[in-house]
């Protein structure tokens, strides 16, 4: 802990040095949720946080954290915000890879559940409606990101509409009025409702819908994000931006563009969404909307050991805001 610059935690969590003292000496008199706010600054500067967890009780039990695949990025510090609050609560979190694309699937994850000391579980996946109850009524449940809202099951998560209609503003404001979108599958929350939001702010703008310029991939996956926006550069009517539903696609887009002999972002503009960390490295640098990731995993996974402990739950359903990143794959029409 002596390399830890405690000066440099206390101006970013707006913590006193003395509260923080106080927690890496294990003092009862902090309350949690300061240090659970002091322990995502110090993961944020990229500290080791372990140690804060070692002197608190081991839970009997396993929380399960599930994602529907790895091949996102956008996943990790959501898994890395919960981890960190598990371990700050002494519970062990172990991550399960699994889109249930198939009833035998997901058959077998609740029967794994019931079997093996699971205690409660976070789900980022797309669940329908069936399998949302049969998980409520087989152990205590949090919704992270994707969720269904009309059951009383807690959840964090954005408002997709309007961090698209956002998007699709800005665009329009720059001049841009053939703005494609490539979208993920149709089967997710997120994919329903960015697409909503983005043909809310066209018609609202006034802008014609055109079916050709609405991308919908039915899996999550570079190449055929490639593939797609390759054939809507290559067609009679060029777009002259791109609203991509992930940085991954966005990043897609671009090498679509460079393959197509089109500049970014003099020819075309694109908004990515998620703001991953590759989207900075780019060249140029993807506009992108940010989502708090770590703060869906962190909330999140409170949330859920709030439910084990059968403590109050003051606000089982969360909202968070989202930002737009402007950076350069975006420019004025001249």
């Amino acid at each position: 802990m002596s390399r830890i610059r405690y000066q440099e935690i206390s101006e970013k969590s707006g913590v006193s040095l003395s509260t923080i003292s106080r927690i890496f000496n294990n003092s009862t008199k902090v309350n949690e949720e300061t240090k659970l706010k002091v322990i995502e600054t110090m993961h944020m500067l990229g500290y080791d946080t372990t140690k804060l967890s070692q002197d608190t009780p081991k839970q009997e039990g396993i929380v399960i954290f599930n994602v529907p695949n790895v091949d996102n990025p956008f996943y990790n510090p959501i898994i890395q915000g919960a981890k960190s609050v598990a371990l700050q609560n002494g519970y062990n979190l172990l991550l399960n890879i699994d889109d249930f694309s198939t009833p035998d699937s997901f058959d077998n994850f609740i029967s794994f559940l019931k079997k093996n000391k699971i205690i409660g579980l976070i789900a980022t996946n797309c669940l329908n409606e069936s399998q949302v109850l049969k998980i409520k009524n087989t152990l205590p449940f949090v919704q992270c990101s994707e969720c269904i809202q009309k059951y009383d099951i807690p959840y964090v998560t954005i408002d997709d509409v309007k961090a698209a209609k956002t998007a699709i503003n800005y665009l329009i404001n720059l001049g841009k009025k053939n703005i494609a979108i490539i979208n993920g599958p149709s089967q997710y929350k997120y994919a329903q409702n960015r697409l909503k939001g983005y043909l809310e702010a066209l018609d609202e703008a006034g802008i014609s819908r055109n079916s050709n310029y609405i991308l919908q991939l039915e899996r999550f996956d570079y190449d055929v994000a490639l593939s797609a926006v390759l054939r809507i550069l290559n067609s009679e009517k060029k777009p002259d931006a791109v609203f991509a539903t992930s940085d991954i696609f966005a990043l897609a887009s671009m090498n679509a563009c460079f393959r197509s002999g089109l500049k970014v972002p003099e020819q075309v503009s694109i908004v990515g969404f998620d703001n991953i960390q590759f989207s900075s490295m780019s060249t140029p640098a993807l506009t992108t909307i940010n989502q708090p990731q770590y703060q869906l995993g962190l909330i999140s996974c409170d949330m859920l050991i709030k439910l084990l402990k059968k403590e109050p739950l003051p606000i089982r359903q969360m909202i968070l805001d989202t930002e737009l990143i402007i950076r350069g794959t975006t420019s004025q029409t001249v």
